[in-house]
């Protein structure tokens, strides 16, 4: 009797989370609101924190030059933080504002950004009552309808929107692809969480907010997750995140192993529930229990199959090739990798510092410069 209730204690949180993504993803699937062409253009603040990123900044720029939105309604101001190359100077080359600041204590991306917002914030630099502050990772690109789809959400009465982020290197061996993935999974579960009302989380780049949003919730935020920090301000404040799945942000996730787990290790600060890898492996752990005590097996086989069709769902929208079909099968690997992340995140202490995540083409010179920028962070 006793198998049945320890089955039971796993099998309902299972059932909870594995009926939510698959209602999420269902939902967010019919979730593409037409734009609003007559809407009245929001002026746009680009703020793109940047740190020795000369090599990825133009494309980012770029992108934003290319968007089908008046020009007239779009400034862009980096903040170039505690930089040793020519971040700047390719800042300015592009027509871009350029706070150039060095800290070498109170130095990252939530001081970056800080910075930025206090510079937004001067009288000499007020803004209009529709001026809307869109923060923009400097190895991000934007896709060309994002402003003119992020203008129309604002325009139906949204305070907070968060573009959807994608991976563009899925190809990029098993790490980028797992990557790519779990984008994919993320942006369709914050679809339909929109529809259903509820608010999505921040993901660092791509979050779009009113200037008046946050000049009531103020960003007072440097840890290194600084977007879930944030969020837990505005979800305090009653502010809603709003999901705008046609806002699409592409960056290049990392393809080596190594230092994924270095990124998501940052990111496990966030907290358990945001891990995949620790929902798959409940799953599983749930259906080989129900299995070995021969109890409730149909139950548990239907939850396998709902977490089989969310992430086939997840891996048509990244595109499926054969390439990507031997990347799977190296999947496991890096999922089990990911795991012990997460799990650590859940024991270890609090790290406090900065670590960047090499860029894309950086090579073995990027992550031995990134070993030696791990500098204390002032709380």
């Amino acid at each position: 009797m006793w198998t049945v209730w320890v089955c039971l204690a796993f099998l309902i949180p299972a059932t909870a989370a594995g009926l939510t993504c698959l209602v999420c993803t269902v939902l967010g699937m019919k979730n593409r609101r037409p734009v609003q062409p007559d809407a009245k253009p929001h002026l746009f603040t680009v703020l793109i924190p940047a740190h020795d990123e000369e090599s990825t900044l133009g494309t980012a720029l770029d992108s934003l030059a290319a968007q089908a939105y008046p020009a007239t309604n779009v400034k862009i101001l980096v903040v170039a933080d505690n930089c040793s190359d020519a971040t700047a100077e390719v800042a300015r080359r592009h027509g871009a504002e350029c706070l150039v600041r060095t800290d070498e204590e109170r130095r990252g991306k939530g001081f970056a950004i800080a910075a930025g917002i206090e510079m937004l914030e001067r009288p000499s630099l007020a803004r209009p009552a529709n001026s809307i502050v869109l923060i923009l990772d400097a190895d991000c690109e934007l896709s060309p309808t994002a402003l003119r789809e992020l203008n129309a959400s604002f325009a139906a009465g949204a305070d907070v929107v968060q573009a959807a982020v994608q991976s563009r290197n899925a190809d990029d061996g098993p790490a980028g692809y797992v990557a790519a993935v779990g984008a994919a999974v993320d942006r369709a579960v914050a679809s339909g969480r929109d529809r259903l009302g509820f608010r999505v989380p921040l993901r660092g780049t791509g979050m779009a907010l009113r200037h008046e949003v946050l000049s009531h919730v103020k960003w007072n935020t440097a840890s290194p997750v600084e977007d879930a920090e944030y969020a837990r301000e505005l979800q305090r404040a009653g502010v809603r995140v709003r999901f705008c799945p046609n806002a699409v942000v592409s960056c290049d996730a990392p393809a080596s192993l190594s230092v994924l787990c270095r990124q998501r290790r940052r990111w496990a600060l966030a907290g358990p529930l945001a891990s995949k890898p620790l929902a798959l492996v409940q799953l599983f752990a749930t259906a080989a229990l129900c299995f070995a005590c021969n109890q409730f097996t149909a139950w548990a086989g239907s939850l396998l199959l709902i977490a089989a069709l969310i992430y086939l769902k997840a891996m048509i929208a990244v595109g499926l090739t054969r390439r990507r079909l031997g990347l799977l099968a190296l999947s496991p690997i890096v999922v089990l990798r990911l795991l012990g992340v997460a799990m650590a995140g859940l024991l270890l202490p609090r790290p406090r510092t900065w670590d960047r995540t090499p860029r894309m083409g950086e090579g073995r010179a990027a992550g031995t410069a990134a070993r030696f920028e791990r500098r204390p962070v002032l709380r």
